[in-house]
């Protein structure tokens, strides 16, 4: 008789816990079902335990990956996976990566030994390089400023700072960008410059120069501590998406995706991009948006239990798939996303799907009033909001009518108001941010007017500037891509819809807005490390807190209101570039859901309590007193 020795390891488990010997099976594994368990322990070269380091596995010819951290001993512990060959890998900044193949057929252990890294630049994460910047001096903090408003808007620091040139490599670099627009376009040499890079070009070349060229750097790196506690208890699972087949791209998949910190940022070219906001389903599946053209996808649907991908079309302009950017779930589990127009001038639609059986239902806003933009949110009274460019449209679901709310003030001396943010909180109003010119605008439901709140400027930065250079700044004003040294420059936003405020991400100030949806005061919250850490969008909890991704840093952080206190949660792919963060709380869980725009993932955050992981633990020296009894 042919004996099925997992479910035998199963059996002798449960005699070795003294417990009766019937066919059953630890919590997180089914004897004789096709799952396993995969641990062990990471020390340094030295003989140091190793703790915070993320360990990632992905089965051979699969899309899936999944990533854990060391604890505190050192050692780390997968939920249980589906048995078969795996490809596992060990990383920390200032290590070289460890790197083994498993064959997961039962439990298995899979030691590593990391090597220190001398050279070890090309590893880290945005922040950590903005960090490592010199600013000892009025001068360097002033010209550090004019690189991190001015040359990390669209893409992270480190893409940029993970090379080297000379003075005049920099300075073909600088030249080209100038004349690049928000959407990755060089625009041609014939193309007024941006103002701000003109005139900062020589001197921003022989910075980046002197931190990032051929001879000794002047950069003194600062590395963040790796995660603890609740952090490295999270698990995170990352879903591949194919590449456009219509980019003619040699591979199925993007191949330097970010996995291996020892390959740099990934480049956007590779065909990366196309991948925007994200929701998680009632059914489990994840659905993102894609924002760049297309013959064939507006928006898609990853099936998470084998990472299948399938795309939908919404008609579009001259054939193609109209774009989307961003998208939303109401409470009964509909998403609901932008579209763009039909024809050649329309207007921007609306669009929703029902998860259960993919029905796509469009909705046109009349004449009279501005076609949607990019980002939506639902609010309490279960009523859809979206940004036009220059405000916000209000939807009824149920009679289909649009409303219309407009900025208060588009263009000022600071520049153009165009509104990109969006959240709607549980009263039924909608608040949005004109990131170029410092505002966020409110909709006042009774009255049907809009109103604004002027965020303060960051402190300590116009004292930096000679006359000529505020000159500058109150010609130009802010823009997208560029910003005065002053801006906060409020992005996207987020709700609490269980509470009285509004959360403002500001990409340029590296802090936070709190305003109370009744008094309209905005409170400024700084990140922990401003100068640093560029906050993106907002989500807030059903216990207030507010969970941010840091696009330039490839990390989630929260903050809790309750006690001030701030928690970072890195992500393990290096270039994510997440633009959007939500999640999905049911049954007493919660998830974070997390698009890479640069690497073309998916990424779900799960989270373990101690006391699950310690069972997880427990199961595993289980299993391996038996197997060792079996030998």
């Amino acid at each position: 008789m042919r004996i099925n020795r997992g479910l035998l390891l199963g059996l002798l488990a449960c005699m070795v816990a003294g417990l009766v010997p019937r066919v059953i099976a630890p919590k997180a594994v089914s004897a004789g079902s096709e799952r396993a368990l995969l641990s062990g322990a990471i020390r340094s070269a030295s003989g140091q335990k190793m703790s915070g380091v993320t360990v990632s596995a992905k089965a051979e010819a699969q899309t899936i990956t999944t990533s854990v951290f060391t604890d505190e001993s050192g050692d780390y512990y997968f939920p249980s996976l589906k048995t078969g060959r795996y490809r596992v890998w060990a990383q920390a900044d200032g290590f070289g990566t460890g790197r083994s193949e498993v064959d997961l057929n039962a439990m298995r252990r899979q030691d590593f030994v990391l090597q220190p890294l001398e050279d070890f630049e090309q590893q880290l994460t945005g922040d950590q390089l903005l960090a490592s910047l010199p600013d000892d001096t009025p001068s360097d903090r002033r010209i550090k400023r004019v690189f991190r408003n001015n040359c990390t808007g669209c893409h992270q620091p480190n893409y940029v700072l993970e090379h080297r040139f000379d003075e005049a490599g920099w300075t073909a670099v600088i030249d080209l960008m100038k004349r690049v627009n928000v959407y990755g376009i060089y625009l041609g040499e014939e193309h007024t410059p941006q103002p701000i890079i003109e005139y900062y070009e020589k001197e921003l070349a022989a910075y980046l120069a002197r931190v990032r060229g051929p001879g000794p750097t002047a950069m003194k790196f600062k590395l963040r501590a790796r995660p603890s506690g609740d952090p490295a208890r999270a698990v995170i699972s990352e879903y591949d998406i194919p590449v456009d087949p219509e980019g003619n791209f040699s591979t199925k998949y993007i191949t330097t995706d970010g996995s291996d910190w020892s390959l740099g940022t990934p480049s956007a070219t590779n065909g990366g991009v196309g991948v925007h906001d994200a929701q998680e389903d009632f059914n489990g599946n994840l659905w993102f948006t894609n924002p760049t053209p297309s013959s064939d996808i507006t928006i898609s649907r990853i099936n998470t239990q084998n990472g299948e991908v399938k795309r939908f079309k919404v008609e579009g302009v001259h054939g193609l798939a109209a774009g989307s950017h961003g998208m939303t779930r109401d409470r009964e589990g509909h998403l609901w996303f932008n579209v763009g127009p039909a024809t050649a001038g329309g207007p921007g639609r609306l669009g929703t799907v029902d998860p259960t059986n993919e029905k796509i239902d469009v909705y046109t806003p009349p004449k009279g009033i501005d076609g949607t933009a990019g980002t939506l949110d639902i609010d309490g009274k279960d009523k859809v909001w979206v940004t036009t460019n220059m405000g916000v449209l209000r939807f009824d679901p149920k009679t289909h009518e649009f409303i219309e709310f407009k900025s208060p003030i588009f263009v000022n001396s600071e520049g153009i108001g165009t509104t990109y943010g969006l959240a709607a909180d549980r009263e039924g109003k909608a608040w949005w941010a004109e990131m170029s010119i410092d505002r966020v605008a409110g909709s006042d439901i009774r009255t049907g007017q809009a109103f604004d709140i002027e965020l303060p400027p960051v402190p300590g930065q116009s004292e930096l500037l000679t006359p000529d250079e505020r000159k500058l700044y109150e010609a130009t004003g802010s823009e997208w891509n560029d910003a005065v040294a002053w801006a906060q420059g409020p992005r996207r936003l987020g709700a609490d819809k269980n509470g009285d405020f509004i959360w403002v991400c500001n990409w340029w100030g590296g802090t936070l807005a709190k305003i109370d949806i009744h008094t309209r005061k905005a409170t400024i919250v700084p990140l922990p490390r401003p100068d640093d850490q560029q906050p993106y969008h907002a989500v807030v909890d059903r216990d207030h807190n507010v969970w941010i991704n840091l696009m330039n840093a490839d990390e989630v952080i929260k903050f809790d209101p309750k006690t001030s206190t701030w928690t970072e949660y890195p992500l393990p792919t290096l270039g994510t570039e997440t633009r959007y963060i939500s999640l999905l709380e049911r049954s007493g869980s919660m998830q974070l859901i997390l698009p890479y725009s640069r690497a073309r993932k998916v990424a779900v955050m799960s989270f373990r309590t101690k006391e699950e992981l310690q069972s997880l633990k427990n199961e595993f020296r289980q299993q391996e007193r038996v197997q060792a009894r079996l030998q």
